[in-house]
């Protein structure tokens, strides 16, 4: 199928396909909050029922956590597989009341879907599946096809899924890894992703005072948890930004100045992107740019910091303990489970004296990945996404993490393929959450023809 013969069937079809994109965005998938479990599942029960009406052969496949959606349609004779990875989970919607719109009835302003989820990760798996609907529905899809959308990439590192895949193996067996949980660095221009940070979390509190004492009988007395928590997060960096974690940077090379110079020409300006985000891109370490920290460099940002009371008004206490919150994003070099001893080492050898540190919960969410421009797969893709964008392909080394990938090119032995039409202004996890149909529109032409040349392929396949 050709980009005019998808072009016809997306104008004829839009209203369609985002009648049931707002159904879909109506389920509270909220996996971090087990308030939501009912919501996922029958978010996950629409989902399996809908590939079955499209043309697949769909199941719920039950795990440790939510429950996981596969799908499967065989491939023609001597054409290869791909295996489509998404989430139907979605972010929590808080503050809500800082929503213009109900985050669950999404509706359509000004050429954007907003709604929670409307981007991260259902909108973008709904121009794949509509892409593929349309080329089932023509007679057009060669190759074969299996979709695993799980739902905990948003709350638990995917652990029923990975925990899963040693069993499901024998029936992933595949030739590319279509993700499109990423994003382009400008409208209208296509980004392949080239790599991913790897993650670790960890939530710590410091306690130790038998209740909330009166801040003007004690203050000045005792320690304040809440103080010395403060004080013990900011000794994670020196003054120049850089993590000040003993051997955090052992392993870390230097990022291939090809690669680097690829990172920076996808970047905005540090004038568009200070209007785009409304600050100044300057945190991170001195003496590295922009591209080179967003993708290449280590990170521990600090996530949540809850302490002492949050209600109207004021209530005169020193908080018995104080919380936080941090993940640490890792490059290429960084072993995950190393890195975390190491926070954790210093945050005991700097916990206060009198005080304790109790570690509430802590996860490893995989390591980086790093792909090479020079793959045949990237530039089958890169042809691909030429023929649609308004420029040429991009590539860019996300800050981010999706930590299933790794572990899903191991269990099915395909390639990553990871190219998403996301936008910085569409506020993923953030109140407001949209998605430009423009891009929606891009990605569903990128889908189509990758999905429908995808024989031509001629890496593993």
């Amino acid at each position: 199928m050709d980009k005019a013969q998808l072009e016809s069937s997306y104008t004829s079809e839009k209203e369609r396909f985002i009648s049931e994109l707002t159904e879909f965005l109506a389920f509270k998938s909220i996996s971090t909050d087990p308030g939501y479990e009912a919501d996922c599942r029958r978010c996950a029960e629409w989902l399996k029922n809908h590939l079955s009406q499209i043309g697949l052969k769909a199941e719920l496949r039950e795990t440790i956590g939510k429950p996981v959606v596969y799908a499967e349609r065989e491939a023609s004779p001597g054409h290869p597989t791909v295996l489509i990875y998404g989430h139907y989970d979605v972010q929590p919607v808080d503050p809500l009341g800082e929503w213009h719109s109900d985050p669950f009835a999404a509706e359509v302003r000004a050429g954007r879907m907003y709604g929670r989820g409307a981007q991260d990760n259902k909108g973008q798996l709904w121009y794949v599946f509509k892409a593929l609907e349309t080329l089932i529905k023509a007679g057009a899809l060669k190759c074969g096809v299996r979709v695993l959308i799980e739902g905990e990439e948003e709350s638990s590192q995917s652990i029923g899924l990975t925990k899963s895949l040693p069993a499901w193996k024998p029936g992933l067996k595949s030739d590319v890894l279509m993700v499109c949980d990423t994003g382009a660095m400008r409208p209208g221009v296509p980004c392949i992703t080239m790599g991913l940070r790897g993650i670790v979390y960890l939530e710590f509190r410091l306690g130790g005072l038998r209740y909330d004492f009166h801040s003007g009988a004690l203050g000045g007395v005792v320690k304040n948890p809440a103080t010395e928590l403060a004080r013990l997060i900011a000794t994670l960096h020196n003054k120049d930004g850089s993590i000040a974690v003993k051997g955090f940077y052992d392993g870390v090379p230097a990022p291939n100045k090809q690669d680097l110079a690829l990172a920076e020409a996808s970047l905005p300006s540090e004038a568009a992107l200070k209007e785009m985000l409304g600050v100044e891109p300057l945190g991170g370490e001195a003496g590295h740019g922009i591209a080179e920290r967003r993708g290449f460099r280590p990170t521990i940002e600090l996530n949540g910091l809850t302490a002492g009371y949050q209600g109207p008004g004021s209530k005169t206490i020193i908080p018995a303990s104080a919380t936080a919150k941090i993940t640490s994003r890792l490059v290429a070099g960084q072993d995950p489970e190393r890195c975390l001893k190491l926070i954790l080492d210093h945050l005991k050898s700097n916990a206060p004296a009198g005080l304790t540190l109790e570690i509430a919960g802590q996860g490893v969410g995989g390591p980086a990945i790093t792909l090479s421009s020079a793959s045949p797969l990237i530039q089958f893709a890169r042809g691909i996404l030429d023929q649609i964008g308004d420029a040429p392909t991009q590539f860019t080394w996300e800050g981010g993490s999706i930590p299933v990938v790794t572990e899903l090119c191991a269990a099915s032995g395909a390639e990553p393929l990871l190219v998403g039409f996301g936008l910085e202004e569409d506020r993923i996890h953030a109140p407001n959450e949209s998605f430009s149909l423009d891009q929606w529109r891009l990605g569903y032409r990128y889908a189509g023809l990758l999905l429908s040349k995808l024989s031509e392929y001629k890496g593993k396949a």
